[in-house]
Formats: C-alpha cells, sequence, structure tokens
C-alpha cells in the first residue's frame, strides 16, 4: 500500500435534521469511514474520497449544519492525547476495496 495515496483524516460534523444527519452517517460508511463517535469518523481516504466528502457537506443546510474534514494522524497521538482509545484503534487498514 502506498500510503501517501491515502491520508488519514478525521470528521466530525453537527446536522440538526435527523434524516439528513443519518444519510450522512451512512454515506460516510460508504466512503470507508469509521464511525469512532457519535458524529466523529476517522480513517484513510484518497483525493477523489475527500472530494466526495465535501460534496456531501455541501449538500447539507449551510444555515445550521456544520462539518469538517482534517487530515490528522491520531495513531501516533492517541496514546498520550486521547481518553478510551488505543494506538491500534487508529492503525491504517492492510488493504482497501475498490468499488
Amino acid at each position: 500500500m502506498n500510503k501517501s495515496l491515502r491520508y488519514e483524516v478525521l470528521v466530525a460534523y453537527d446536522v440538526e435534521n435527523n434524516k439528513q444527519r443519518k444519510k450522512l452517517f451512512e454515506q460516510l460508511k460508504d466512503v470507508g469511514l469509521e464511525p469512532i463517535q457519535k458524529s466523529v469518523f476517522w480513517g484513510f481516504l484518497n483525493k477523489a474520497e475527500e472530494r466526495a466528502v465535501y460534496r456531501l457537506f455541501n449538500k447539507l443546510d449551510k444555515e445550521s449544519d456544520k462539518a469538517f474534514l482534517v487530515r490528522a494522524k491520531l495513531g501516533t497521538v492517541i496514546g498520550k492525547y486521547g481518553l478510551g482509545y488505543q494506538e491500534s484503534d487508529f492503525q491504517p487498514p492492510t488493504s482497501f476495496e475498490v468499488l
């Protein structure tokens, strides 16, 4: 696996509408991200998948909803700065599925 093609990311959102929130939750899972809290996802994305997440954000209500995606390296800091997580919870996958 060429790590330079995939980036570790953290996605968080605050979506008021229950239907939209559930839909975003399912779509983020479909992109390959894992929920690590109620409105927080973690995983590895390539540039195209990252752009797809931004397109999902653009479908949200810009008046009341909030969302962001940041590149992160949780596996390297979680043991020192986190609570309730292990470094092993944030390891890169050994393979990826191509859809």
